[in-house]
């Protein structure tokens, strides 16, 4: 850290004054960081929220978190506006240990999912946008959580973690963690000045969550912030509106106007300096929902050079990516196949059908330019559980845990993420994400001949959905009573019902059926197939079952 002189009066903009630090590595290639304000700060509890307080003086920071044991040189660069420049050598840096690197990224053999160089990772959870949401209060009779800032994400992360969880999403919406707003809100002072105690509160979330081995979806916008004239709107209350001290009268011209378009660097260029070395960030979400904003006919453009600073700015690579509304329908096409556009989030809501066929739709449909998957990115279902307006307990419930489960055999990246989490929480239901963890513990969906197949599937008691992703020696899949899935009950007893995999190569296989509420194996059977179609017998279950096939 250092405090320079003289202290600039607007430290959040490079032109007032920059800090970079530059790390030369043992192998000789330079990494360059920017620097960014740091004000430290004092936390404590006041039962019914989280205090932060300012504790000395703010000061410039650069963070660096390497990944190759050896001498790294670094030196300091401070620029100030009108050309003064100070280099500032520094001692070696010295890293012993073993190589690390943990960061999640497009896997690079199958670029349908992520791994870490420490193997595949496919996560498990919920979305967690905010401490709380009053739509769940009106839509699924919830109470309103306490915002305890950091402290209540500490609570959802513990019980998440403790079920087995390593995903979820957040957003810096100014109702949350958010850095910039207009200035007559506490914490906020206006353009280009960041919320400082939000600053710290994120610091302390992402080591929260990565002590509990979570990766955070980080979304940087949420659609209010740019849009204006439906019920989501917040352009009114932006600090790039006019009225609030900034230039723009409309918030299309969020997306055109270059110095909107330069305060965006800005922003971008402190959430790389300030987070970017963190590992549980799994990616950087520019937009949630953009089709809901005022981009308009700038959408492909504003991406194209957002997707290039991101990239250009973060040392670690984290992956890119933007949000649509609705279902696998929306996106625009033109977005999703920008080069720099590393994965796909969507919602999955829908008016009352079943949820896992629209999951397997969202990958896999196979009308012309619908299915995501022609794409080979990534797909996360960032938000779903009945429409945006909730649906009944008993639905939600089976909605919740069969789309952990559509999503795995249908070639999701990650479990979709429900989106209510007060529902969650409030009704301690947690469980089925121990189910589905259990079940994947050493499996890899990764390669070339790796695929969702439909399987026929019936049953005396009722209609069933079946689906399985296939490799060549491994079939991980998964049986549903449609009915149950669609609306939460009835639950019969299913007895005396058939599964078949259409084609399967000769050789002694083992079949193993999983109770998927425990994620806990039922029965094993091992058979000697001489090849082709392969009939299976589930034992008696309710609700939905799982199975692996494997050689």
């Amino acid at each position: 850290t250092c405090v320079p002189a003289p202290f600039p009066a607007n430290p959040y903009d490079p032109d007032d004054f920059a800090l970079e630090a530059v790390f030369t590595a043992p192998g000789g290639a330079k990494l360059t960081v920017p620097g960014f304000l740091l004000q430290p700060m004092a936390t404590s509890d006041r039962g019914d929220r989280e205090l932060v307080l300012p504790v000395g003086g703010a000061r410039f920071a650069a963070r660096f978190r390497p990944r190759v044991p050896g001498s790294y040189s670094v030196q300091l660069v401070a620029r100030w506006s009108g050309g003064r420049t100070v280099t500032q050598v520094l001692p070696q840096l010295v890293v012993t240990g073993e190589p690390w690197d943990d960061y999640v990224r497009v896997d690079t053999g199958d670029p349908r999912f992520f791994s870490t160089p420490g193997g595949f990772f496919w996560g498990v959870g919920l979305n967690m946008r905010s401490v709380n949401d009053v739509r769940s209060k009106a839509c699924m009779g919830t109470k309103v959580t306490p915002d305890r800032g950091a402290l209540s994400y500490r609570g959802y992360f513990d019980r998440l973690a403790f079920a087995g969880g390593t995903a979820t999403e957040l957003w810096l919406s100014a109702w949350n963690l958010g850095l910039e707003w207009k200035g007559d809100i506490r914490g906020f002072y206006g353009n280009g000045r960041y919320n400082q105690e939000h600053a710290w509160e994120l610091d302390r979330v992402l080591d929260d969550a990565y002590a509990r081995h979570l990766r955070i979806n980080l979304v940087i916008y949420n659609h209010g912030q740019g849009a204006e004239g439906n019920g989501d709107a917040e352009w009114e209350h932006s600090s790039y509106n006019l009225a609030n001290g900034g230039r723009l009268t409309r918030a299309g011209e969020f997306f055109t106007d270059p110095w909107a378009l330069a305060g965006q660097e800005r922003l971008r260029r402190y959430l790389v300096a300030r987070y970017a070395d963190h590992p549980a960030i799994l990616g950087w979400k520019m937009w949630s929902e953009v089709n809901l904003t005022a981009a308009g006919g700038n959408v492909v453009p504003w991406h194209e050079r957002a997707l290039a600073r991101w990239h250009a700015l973060d040392i670690y690579h984290h992956p890119v990516t933007t949000h649509w509304c609705g279902d696998y329908h929306n996106p625009d096409r033109a977005v999703v196949a920008l080069p720099g556009l590393d994965y796909v989030c969507i919602d999955a809501y829908h008016g009352g059908n079943l949820v896992a066929q629209l999951l397997s739709d969202s990958t896999l449909d196979p009308a012309p330019n619908q299915g995501l998957s022609q794409f080979g990115k990534p797909l996360l279902v960032t938000e779903f559980g009945g429409s945006a307006m909730g649906t009944s307990q008993e639905s939600m419930a089976a909605q919740q845990s069969s789309g952990l489960w559509a999503g795995l055999v249908s070639g999701h990246a990650t479990s979709p993420l429900l989106w209510w989490i007060e529902w969650v929480d409030q009704h301690d239901r947690w469980q089925c994400y121990r189910g589905i963890t259990e079940f994947i513990r050493g499996e890899d969906l990764r390669g070339k001949d790796a695929h969702s197949i439909a399987l026929a599937g019936a049953s005396p008691a009722g209609a069933l959905w079946v689906r399985a992703w296939q490799k060549p020696e491994r079939i991980l899949g998964y049986v549903l009573d449609a009915q149950w899935g669609r609306n939460g009950a009835p639950e019969p007893m299913h007895q005396g019902s058939t599964v078949t995999i259409p084609a399967l190569d000769a050789g002694h296989w083992t079949i193993t059926w999983w109770d998927v509420e425990r994620g806990t194996a039922i029965t094993s059977t091992a058979v000697d197939h001489a090849g082709g179609a392969l009939n299976l017998q589930p034992p008696q279950f309710q609700r939905h079952i799982a199975f692996k096939i494997g050689k």
